[in-house]
């Protein structure tokens, strides 16, 4: 009678959403045109930048949008998905939860995602509650002036997705200030906002100036203000048409975006008494956008309260080389004095606006510099690729750390820390931390002393934080 042969039992071992080669694929999760958001036109021109450099060729990048049912069971497997988000629930609802429970790169648009959190809870959405208890423990930690005077940023409602992702994408240093200051430790990228107009449509647009402006000057225009972008309380447009109205008559507004629900822009106009010194132009199309920009003489881009976005429309006016006046707060202070002229943060008083106004409509040499100086810096920064150069570094980096041998071995460490109670003071005193600094020798990010440099020359940290990135 034969022996009896045991087969070994084989081990299948079961891949986590973390396993960086389940597919080698990237994924780009935004609205893409033609969806009638200004994200879709930011991250075509992301896109479009990461092919001009190539990075498209050496790596399969799959563009995800709308996000439907057939994507659920993929996206936790790509090696990394880049996902951008907006204070806009109806557009990316789906992209923060995927965010949230698989997660990768974010690229944050606004730090407020306050009107976002509340369309969570209308829609009964259970991401509302981790949102807001984080947002409710970090909000202590805010005591920046420049942070505490604009009612949307003194909640972080971003504080949960943040500590959630492996890196984070912000377009401005003031971002990178306002996460650091909520104690976010996991990577921070500055990334500067594309410039999103070709240079032929530039051109295009330029052509246009002297069509666009007949109608105008017809009616006794010699300077045009222009206010451009959404079309909202924000803008303090009707601070901006009381400070024209204190100038001579020939000082003309244009108003140029789109109409926003609860913002009653037509009877804002008919309040300021203008008449035909103001030009409402509401929902145009994009030609006709950067064609009226190229009509105006300056631009007008207030902020209040502030959300720490960076205006979309503020760049294209710079590519346009418009001298443009902005408020003295959080992203606009970011940008060289040459190429704005600033008003005091906040709501600013009428006759404020006025001088800021007079002094660009009494100096055209000084509009002259003013504009040719943003026009330079616009256009190095589109020569030079530096938003998609910027979107590779970010990515690069946070593939490598993910990839690193070390790193899943540290967040069993630091889970089994937070298990027993081990919090910021007994890290400081030293309570566990030999484990974790022997294994920082075997990391290649650490053997290599190799660092990153965000576009404004700030370091960026190596690795998510251990007790605060999952």
């Amino acid at each position: 009678m034969g022996r009896l042969r045991l087969r070994r039992p084989r081990i299948i071992r079961r891949r986590q959403p973390w396993d960086s080669h389940a597919d080698p694929r990237f994924a780009f999760i935004s609205p893409l045109p033609p969806a009638e958001t200004g994200i879709a036109t930011y991250s075509e021109a992301v896109l479009a930048g990461l092919e001009r450099l190539g990075f498209c060729d050496t790596n399969e990048l799959v563009k995800i949008w709308p996000v439907r049912e057939e994507h659920e069971a993929s996206i936790p497997w790509y090696r990394l998905c880049v996902y951008q988000l907006v204070n806009n629930v109806l557009y990316h609802r789906d992209i923060y939860r995927h965010a949230v429970q698989s997660p990768g790169l974010i690229v944050l648009h606004d730090l407020a995602l306050d009107d976002f959190v509340r369309g969570l809870q209308a829609n009964a959405d259970p991401l509302f509650y981790p949102a807001t208890r984080e947002a409710m423990v970090a909000k202590g930690l805010l005591m920046s002036a420049d942070v505490l005077m604009h009612e949307p940023l003194r909640v972080p409602w971003c504080a949960h997705v943040a500590r959630r992702s492996r890196g984070v994408i912000v377009h401005s240093d003031f971002s990178r200030r306002y996460l650091l200051e909520i104690g976010c430790r996991t990577p921070i990228y500055v990334v500067p906002h594309p410039v999103i107009e070709r240079a032929g449509d530039v051109r295009r647009a330029e052509r246009r100036r002297a069509e666009l402006r007949a109608p105008l000057e017809a009616r006794g225009a010699q300077t045009v203000v222009g206010v451009f972008g959404d079309l909202n309380d924000a803008k303090l447009i009707d601070v901006v048409l009381e400070a024209v109205g204190m100038l001579r008559a020939s000082v003309h507004v244009l108003v140029v975006g789109r109409r926003i629900e609860g913002t009653d822009i037509d009877a804002i106009v008919s309040a300021s008494g203008l008449g035909e010194r103001v030009d409402l132009r509401p929902n145009v199309s994009d030609a006709d956008f950067l064609g009226l920009l190229g009509a105006s003489d300056l631009v007008v881009d207030l902020r209040f309260p502030h959300r720490g976005e960076v205006s979309g429309s503020l760049v294209r006016a710079m590519q346009m080389g418009r001298p443009s006046i902005v408020s003295a707060t959080g992203t606009y202070l970011d940008l060289p004095d040459e190429v704005v002229f600033r008003v005091p943060a906040g709501r600013p008083a009428a006759a404020e606006v006025m001088e800021a106004i007079r002094s660009l409509v009494d100096d055209p040499d000084l509009r002259r510099r003013m504009g040719e100086a943003a026009r330079t810096r616009t256009r190095h920064q589109a020569d030079c690729d530096l938003t998609a150069r910027g979107y590779v570094e970010a990515i690069e980096r946070t593939v490598a750390m993910l990839e690193d041998p070390t790193r899943r071995a540290l967040s069993r460490w630091a889970g089994a820390m937070q298990d027993m109670g081990v919090g910021e003071h007994e890290l400081a005193r030293g309570y566990g931390l030999s484990y974790a600094r022997a294994l920082e020798t075997f990391s290649p990010s650490r053997r290599t002393g190799a660092v990153t440099r965000s576009q404004q020359g700030e370091p960026i940290p190596d690795g998510g934080a251990l007790l605060d990135s999952p």
